[in-house]
């Protein structure tokens, strides 16, 4: 059974969402079918193919550990792994199989071990303040009235024009819904599957209301009516010119529509990195430094090395949810760095304008006398300093601060950022001497 790339799993037995626990309690770190959300950086899994045929590793989005069991004398699944482990003797192997269900299939009376597989890899999380514009025709889709009703038409040269503007709200089956500012209610399938904007929030219950966003690319939706599962498209008739219309059965030109969020800064603040979540991995022993001394006498002495080396730290901050729309970004955050082979350093400030995922690197150079002590005569000695190289993605929370279009600025509270840093730490030196 092939599953795609990021997916959220539904039971079966009690409709709730397989999510990772990340609340302060004896269950952190377990998987729960707990979620509410299909939107939801806790509730999103990495599918990764496995080297044999058939089987796949899950990686929490939330953190970017796979899904192993809680420890040998445990069946409960923790999303702890650092490493994918495809030895199926050790306990850790974090391999699975996903079988499809079938009358034939043994399985637990009450659904207990079914789940319903939602692809999320195709879902397109818009943000909550948008404006759309035709790929193939260059117009926004703004509110427009014929013959008193409340169409949605592409006439719009930019999306300054406030009648452009659309807010966007997830239920929590990932369906959306849309409102548009112009006429302040819902979109909603009407008769000829035109898409009108009438319908009150008392109906966001309501299938006719309700559509579901598909990715085509980094700022391209189409987005598909529920209901009649048609895409919604730009459809001319009669005096209905250039307007929303859920006719299309295949996705087409016409129905492509380029995203546009309708914010002109973001700041992002209050970052806390939650290190108890953090994934460690790529640890390697790496030759940092090298310098020898050579005591040509014959008689022994005392020497030292000098060594230098320039210590280069990587930094990155992303959003696991965040779809990247060229909003200027500027952010202020500290940095957290590995000091051991488990413990962090939080240290230092980065502030200044950023984009998603973009490495800062820091770099200073260290200079070390080694003494070395007694050397005999005629003898060379090398020093090499050794340290182990690694990375870790590390979850964050952090306040977001969005000024709108409209001049209104607003605050979220977000807990899908994830930082990744890279350095070297444990030094240690190594010794050897020769004779000359």
């Amino acid at each position: 059974m092939a599953l795609p790339k990021f997916i959220v799993l539904k039971s079966k037995y009690n409709n709730q969402y397989l999510r990772y626990v990340q609340d302060d309690s004896q269950v952190h770190s377990f998987l729960q079918f707990s979620g509410e959300n299909v939107v939801s950086p806790f509730t999103k899994l990495e599918v990764v193919s496995a080297k044999i045929e058939g089987l796949v590793h899950l990686k929490c989005c939330y953190n970017n550990r796979y899904l192993v069991r809680w420890s040998p004398n445990h069946w409960w699944l923790v999303g702890a792994a650092d490493e994918p482990e495809e030895d199926q003797s050790k306990w850790s192997c974090t391999l699975f199989k996903p079988s499809s269900v079938d009358r034939s299939a043994s399985i637990d009376k009450d659904y207990c071990d079914v789940c319903i597989v939602i692809d999320v890899e195709s879902l397109f999380v818009l943000p909550k303040y948008v404006g759309f514009k035709t790929e193939e025709y260059g117009k926004y889709l703004r509110g427009h009235t014929i013959e008193t009703k409340p169409y949605l038409q592409f006439e719009a040269n930019d999306a300054s024009d406030a009648a452009t503007w659309h807010e966007a709200s997830f239920t929590s089956d990932g369906s959306l819904h849309l409102k548009s500012n112009h006429f302040d209610k819902l979109w909603k399938l009407s008769s000829g599957s035109w898409i009108l904007a009438d319908a009150d929030d008392s109906a966001a219950s309501k299938e006719e209301t309700l559509f579901w966003p598909i990715k085509v690319n980094d700022d391209v939706v189409v987005i598909r009516k529920l209901g009649n599962n048609n895409y919604c498209k730009r459809f001319t008739e009669g005096i209905r010119l250039s307007c929303l219309r859920a006719v299309d059965t295949e996705i087409s030109r016409f129905s492509r529509l380029q995203v546009k969020e309708l914010v002109v800064s973001r700041k992002i603040s209050n970052v806390k990195f939650h290190t108890r979540d953090a994934r460690i991995y790529g640890k390697s022993i790496v030759p940092v430094a090298t310098g020898s001394t050579t005591n040509n006498n014959e008689q022994k002495t005392d020497v030292q090395v000098n060594l230098s080396y320039v210590d280069v730290k990587d930094s990155s901050w992303n959003s696991t949810s965040t779809i990247k729309l060229g909003v200027p970004i500027t952010i202020n955050s500290p940095f957290a760095f590995l000091v051991d082979e488990s413990a962090f350093e939080t240290t230092g400030e980065f502030e200044g304008s950023y984009e998603w995922g973009a490495i800062k690197k820091s770099s200073r150079k260290v200079e070390i006398a080694y003494i070395v002590g007694t050397l005999e005569g005629k003898s060379k000695v090398t020093v090499t300093l050794l340290g182990t190289r690694a990375s870790a993605d590390i979850p964050f929370s952090y306040t977001q601060r969005d000024i709108l279009m409209d001049g209104k600025e607003v605050t979220y509270n977000m807990d899908d950022g994830l930082y990744t840093s890279t350095t070297t730490f444990n030094f240690k030196y190594e010794i050897k001497i020769e004779k000359v």
